[in-house]
């Protein structure tokens, strides 16, 4: 079927270069959000313990639960102290005051530092200065620790500081232990995605399994106020939100009518014998048979109504009795054919067509 040329609507066409610049802005809106939110989560998800993100330590905890070690997040010193067991503090923001700190030191329990880089080592050892490597390989323990006895090696591990310690990393060492207190320059032992490689996980149990308990500090503003860590990757949260964003401001810009649809005459004029040879190929292909049945005995019946005097709501008594009327058929038969059960099968169907065919012919005839 061809369409008549007067009536074409020619093909709208974008310059190339705008859809290149569309193109552009979407990656570049899905990418910033992307890293924005992987950024963001990421610094809230670091070292808890309920989160299964590589920088968490939801493996670790784990394990300890497994052991019949119970691990207690906490936000304030006050909390940690009141509670028993060993305390790790991951401080990332440098929240705790001097005061806090000597009453952590001051307490009798262990307590393990973990620091974010080593960069706050002077706070807690005094002058110590911080020594950084991309990725260490295996670091054999070189320090007489009774609780490292046995230990072969760590491994992943990005900082040490300058004092004497265990594990000896570039210029320092990144395990410094002194009294009570147990500093850690890098959290990578005790993270998920460390945590298997070499001894780390060994050294990190070891280092907080003193006691039954483990009182998990993390000061407020670096835990979220309602911590539900996610097992949906950082990235693809923000690039599902950079999506969202881009296909709002894209229909902005094409500027799409909102509203009804609004009919409209078409350009062709399709012939009623392809229109109706179009439906019976959909009935067909979809097997509605009764849908198809229920079609041909409304349209004999409308086809018939006015040459019989129905009017558009006539019931089925009111129809047959005119057809009988109008024709010497038994009304039996007559209500059977136009109101009787519908075809359930391509042969019923055929049937029930031939038989309508025939009424129509009778009453032509008459």
């Amino acid at each position: 079927m061809s369409v008549d040329p007067r009536f074409r609507t020619p093909p709208r066409l974008r310059p190339g270069w705008r859809r290149a610049a569309l193109a552009i802005v979407a990656i570049v809106i899905i990418g910033v959000l992307a890293l924005a939110t992987s950024s963001l989560r990421h610094n809230r998800e670091t070292m808890h313990p309920d989160s299964v993100s590589p920088f968490g330590a939801g493996a670790l905890s784990a394990i300890m639960a497994d052991q019949g070690i119970s691990i207690t997040p906490m936000t304030a010193v006050d909390d940690a102290l009141d509670g028993q067991g060993t305390i790790l503090v991951w401080d990332p923001q440098l929240l705790l005051n001097r005061a806090e700190r000597e009453q952590l030191l001051a307490s009798s329990r262990r307590i393990v530092v973990v620091s974010d880089g080593g960069r706050d080592a002077s706070r807690w050892l005094g002058t110590a200065g911080v020594s950084t490597v991309p990725l260490s390989g295996p670091i054999r323990p070189s320090c007489d620790v009774d609780w490292l006895d046995g230990i072969d090696t760590i491994a992943g591990v990005t900082a040490g500081v300058t004092a004497d310690g265990c594990f000896p990393i570039g210029e320092g060492h990144h395990i410094v232990v002194r009294d009570n207190l147990v500093y850690v320059a890098s959290p990578e032992i005790f993270t998920n995605q460390f945590l298997d490689v070499a001894d780390n996980a060994a050294v990190a149990i070891r280092m907080l399994a003193g006691s039954g308990t483990v009182s998990w500090l993390i000061p407020e503003q670096s835990l979220p106020s309602a911590p539900s860590p996610s097992v949906v990757p950082p990235a693809l949260t923000g690039a599902l939100a950079g999506f969202i964003m881009t296909a709002l401001w894209y229909g902005l810009l094409v500027a799409r009518p909102f509203g009804p649809l609004i009919p409209e005459p078409l350009p062709v004029v399709v012939p009623a014998v392809e229109a109706t040879r179009g439906r019976a190929r959909l009935y067909e292909r979809g097997s509605h048979a009764s849908h198809a049945g229920r079609a041909l005995r409304a349209g004999t019946v409308a086809h018939h109504a006015g040459r019989l005097g129905l009017g558009s709501d006539a019931g089925a008594p009111e129809v047959v009795a005119a057809i009988c009327r109008a024709c010497p058929l038994p009304e039996a038969d007559v209500y059977r054919l136009l109101y009787g059960p519908p075809p359930t099968n391509d042969r019923e169907l055929v049937e029930l067509a031939l038989g309508l065919e025939n009424l129509s012919k009778e009453l032509h005839h008459d």
